[in-house]
């Protein structure tokens, strides 16, 4: 009996995982050519029924900047004319910022911006500016 609730739940899981997270297709810009790249991307819904992708590392808010406490943030130039603003604060909070294009469950390609943190944790910079804009000096 045990094991079948186990199963169930760990069933329940990985439906929501499998509705929330899909593999796709990348594709950046370095160093004057285009890389592609297959990985997972998951949806972050938030309570203000907005749509962000997160890296499957930082699905359910599993990774270590989506849990950071939110500390006052002086980001020198930050709604400057020149640089993005979101990219000033990705670099503030220890990021990498990336311009990239993915393609969506239709199979269409969109770009966006994402920050990554070490080797896979990433999100996209329009989540990080919503959630630390308050935070911004």
């Amino acid at each position: 009996m045990k094991f079948l609730i186990l199963n169930l739940l760990l069933s329940l899981i990985f439906a929501v995982d499998a509705k929330d997270c899909f593999e796709t297709k990348t594709k950046i810009i370095f160093d004057k050519k285009s890389e592609f790249e297959n990985i997972i991307l998951c949806k972050k819904n938030t309570p203000d029924n907005m749509l962000y992708y997160v890296s499957k590392s930082c699905y359910q808010d599993r990774c270590e900047i989506l849990k950071r406490a939110k500390i006052n943030l002086v980001i020198k130039n930050y709604t400057a004319n020149f640089g993005s603003p979101g990219f000033k604060l990705c670099d503030t909070l220890g990021g990498i910022p990336q311009i990239f294009d993915f393609q969506d469950q239709d199979k269409k390609w969109q770009t966006s911006e994402r920050c990554f943190f070490g080797q896979k944790d990433f999100v996209e910079i329009s989540l990080l500016t919503s959630q630390w804009k308050e935070s911004i000096r």
